[in-house]
């Protein structure tokens, strides 16, 4: 396999097989196919298949990005620690997973040629940066505008969210400046809402559960998407103004396997003052295939505490003061 930025930046990879039989083009298609050179992210790959051989250049070049992906992420999870109570960690609030996003890229791959030559399959694909670098910009700009929305609410439960988004924004920006150099100016940056975060004044809130106690795992998800926005857990009976009420539910579905149940786990969750007015509530629902109610809740967590992060701004749009 063979890796051309068109910025006088390349890999090569290949192996004994294709060294040895493939076409002369093959091996130095940054010259002989069009667009290479300049304008095209290109990938060579070859295979048994040709179907191998596309996949063979849509995963270099996924594995390209994502290297660059993990190299920042690591940088911006360590930074955010800084200023925050002991024991926090906004690396809670971060959604790893960029699949989605790296697959909107990789659809724009195009075959820029190809040749079957003693029962092997080459080919070269090419991605046109102007095109993947305007795609990637107006992402970028969709999720500022939600995070600069957020950021006005000027609430502590709207702050996971937008850090979360911003991992996917920096993410994007790395791929953008591999494929152009215009700069990207962010209306919302990660140190405005770490400073938001570290400013914070302690809110006091009680964990009660209604019904079923709630299994352990949840209830310290719950515990470590909160700590990091100053949030202090005190018993009910201490009288504090803010109670947070939460409840687990599981329900039946009808499924034919011996042994197994199609269960619906419900974990709802609704913050309340002390005359028990509601501020906002989340119910995040998974759907799980297990032996047990507790089997259930236990694959569900995950799933759950995914969306718990991304809805957590639901609870309230309590000011930072409070």
């Amino acid at each position: 396999m063979k890796f051309l930025l068109g910025l006088g930046l390349a890999a090569v990879l290949f192996s004994g097989n294709a060294q040895a039989t493939a076409p002369d083009w093959f091996s130095d298609f940054e010259k002989t196919v069009n667009g290479c050179d300049q304008t095209d992210l290109c990938v060579a790959g070859e295979g048994a298949s040709l179907n191998e051989a596309l996949s063979m250049g849509r995963t270099e070049v996924a594995k390209f990005f994502q290297t660059k992906i993990e190299s920042r992420s690591q940088v911006s999870v360590t930074s955010e620690q800084k200023g925050l109570p002991s024991g926090a960690s906004v690396g809670e609030w971060t959604n790893k997973s960029l699949s989605e996003e790296t697959n909107e890229i990789l659809s724009g791959l195009e075959i820029k040629k190809q040749q079957e030559k003693d029962g092997r399959y080459y080919v070269v694909m090419g991605l046109h940066k102007a095109t993947a670098a305007k795609e990637i910009r107006q992402r970028i700009d969709e999720l500022d505008q939600i995070n600069a929305k957020a950021f006005e609410l000027n609430s502590r439960f709207s702050y996971p969210k937008i850090l979360n988004n911003l991992s996917l924004v920096e993410a994007l920006i790395n791929r953008h400046r591999l494929l152009s150099g215009a700069p990207v100016v962010l209306k919302v940056n990660r140190e405005a809402v770490l400073q938001k975060i570290n400013r914070l004044k302690p809110m006091k809130l009680s964990m009660v559960t209604k019904g079923k106690k709630l299994p352990a795992k949840l209830s310290h998800t719950l515990i470590d998407l909160l700590s990091p926005l100053r949030i202090v857990l005190v018993p009910l009976k201490s009288g504090p103004k803010y109670t947070l009420v939460s409840e687990i539910l599981v329900e039946d579905q009808y499924f034919k396997v011996e042994g197994f149940k199609k269960l619906n786990v419900n974990l709802r969750v609704e913050l309340q003052n002390a005359g028990k007015t509601s501020f906002g509530k989340i119910s995040a629902l998974s759907e799980q295939v297990a032996r047990t109610n507790e089997q259930a809740i236990e694959k569900a967590a995950p799933e759950l505490k995914d969306y718990l992060i991304e809805h957590l701004d639901e609870l309230s749009t309590l000011k930072m003061e409070d």
